[in-house]
């Protein structure tokens, strides 16, 4: 499951009272009347999950009539989410002037700019919003001011080619000379080996301001798939090592109107599987979310090509992974009852058999349970795998687990892989590298590596 950091979705409120996940399904609804009722029991600067207030969901849900109802009633206007950002932030990603406007007359002062200026000027370059960008700067946001990435709004223009955001910003005054020149060279990207504490993994060449997950190297070590949000649609991405030098990431499987994430190689590393909304036709209206594949050959990738009936059913499939005799390892919510479709996913198998797959095993409960399971990884000689759970003894909003193979063929009962790797945030998309020295995965929208070791010293605690 992948989300935006606004993504407005009911799978999030499940940590909340029925009460209070009924007022924001009403802001949602744009239903005023249920929200002022339930407005008499709970209070008005309530939080779900993610720590979005009633306003952030208005925004969201683009109910301006709620927005403005939420003000009148004084609402809170500037109350952080879990990531310290602020429904004037929520406006500004979404491109919403009027909301933007009110919120912007609301401040008591100009201490936002110091506090949320320089996020709120980066997410409207990556939105390729130039008014908003101008907007910013004439009241006063610095142009120049880094990020804690150590990034110019100027840089961030130039690493994702907007060159209409990327001249306007010189015109503002931007310095380019501030830009940097960053390379990537050698194996893992010239990147120092973590230990047992997680490092963001190739800092403002892969990791960048965007928000990546999903990544997976080929065998030799030399070619980099991983996906991208841009814009709440997404695409997969890819570098290769020439002559001892990343290639500058591009995006190879990328559409209109269709989004593309999860990539995984096939065994033979000939196939390259992710997953989409993808119409049959390539044309159609997006259905349920499939597992699909390109074919490689001399010209790149084929186009994306459904895996099937088999695997694919009425409900959604995530994330994707092998094992050496190519058995597949997926997530879907095929048997989920309709109360639970939108949170309860389990993790399946399909093996295959001269060539085709054949009808998906689901895990037993050692793996699963009524919540959320997904975007398994599998070691390739099957020994473990690793998955993403939300479950009530979790660190955050979604954890990764660990469970190893038995003797017996049977699943050990599924761990935490701890506070070493799960926060707050929501962690996804694991992957261990071909040589099975390195954890690449997902966390609050960058992508991170770890040693192995913090896997097998889970193993030697359950014996």
């Amino acid at each position: 499951m992948k989300n935006t950091i606004l993504t407005i979705s009911i799978f999030f409120l499940w940590g909340l009272n029925v009460s209070a996940q009924n007022m924001f399904r009403a802001v949602c609804q744009g239903n005023l009347s249920k929200l002022d009722s339930l407005l008499q029991y709970e209070p008005i600067n309530i939080k779900d999950d993610r720590g979005r207030s009633l306003l952030h969901w208005a925004i969201g849900c683009n109910r301006q009539e709620v927005f403005d109802y939420l003000i009148e009633k004084g609402i809170e206007f500037n109350l952080e989410d879990n990531q310290k950002r602020t429904p004037m932030y929520a406006a500004v990603q979404l491109g919403n002037e009027y909301c933007f406007n009110v919120l912007y007359k609301l401040q008591p002062n100009n201490s936002w700019i110091n506090d949320y200026g320089t996020s709120l000027l980066e997410v409207s370059i990556l939105n390729k919003n130039a008014s908003f960008v101008r907007r910013l700067a004439e009241i006063g946001v610095d142009v120049n001011k880094e990020n804690t990435r150590g990034s110019t709004p100027l840089e961030i223009a130039k690493r994702i080619d907007v060159n209409e955001i990327y001249e306007l910003l010189l015109s503002l005054g931007a310095d380019s000379s501030k830009i940097r020149a960053i390379t990537m060279q050698g194996a893992y990207m010239g990147q120092h080996p973590p230990g047992l504490t997680p490092q963001l993994f190739a800092p403002n060449f892969i990791s960048t301001e965007e928000s990546e997950f999903g990544s997976v190297f080929n065998s030799k070590g030399d070619e980099f798939y991983f996906g991208v949000d841009v814009n709440g649609k997404n695409e997969i991405r890819y570098s290769r090592l020439v002559d001892n030098e990343w290639s500058k990431p591009k995006a190879i499987l990328y559409h209109e109107r269709y989004g593309y994430n999860d990539p995984f190689l096939s065994p033979d590393e000939n196939r390259l599987y992710f997953i989409s909304k993808q119409g049959f036709d390539g044309i159609g209206k997006l259905k349920d979310v499939d597992i699909w594949y390109a074919k490689r050959d001399k010209n790149g990738w084929s186009e994306p090509i459904n895996a099937g009936a088999t695997i694919n059913s009425s409900g959604n499939e995530y994330y994707i992974s092998f094992t050496n005799e190519g058995t597949m390892y997926f997530s879907s919510n095929r048997n989920a009852p309709d109360n639970r479709k939108r949170s309860d996913y389990d993790i399946y198998y399909s093996k295959l058999v001269n060539g085709e797959f054949q009808e998906p095993v689901a895990l037993s409960n050692a793996i699963n349970t009524e919540g959320y399971e997904a975007d398994v990884f599998i070691a390739p000689d099957e020994s473990y795998m690793i998955f993403c759970s939300t479950r009530t003894n979790g660190f955050g909003q979604g954890d990764l687990y660990v469970s190893f193979k038995n003797s017996d063929g049977s699943w050990s009962q599924a761990q935490n892989l701890g506070e070493e790797v799960n926060t707050q945030y929501y962690e996804y998309c694991p992957f261990v590298t071909k040589d099975g020295k390195y954890l690449f995965y997902t966390s609050n929208q960058d992508i991170y590596w770890v040693s192995t070791e913090i896997i097998y010293n889970k193993k030697q605690v359950n014996k």
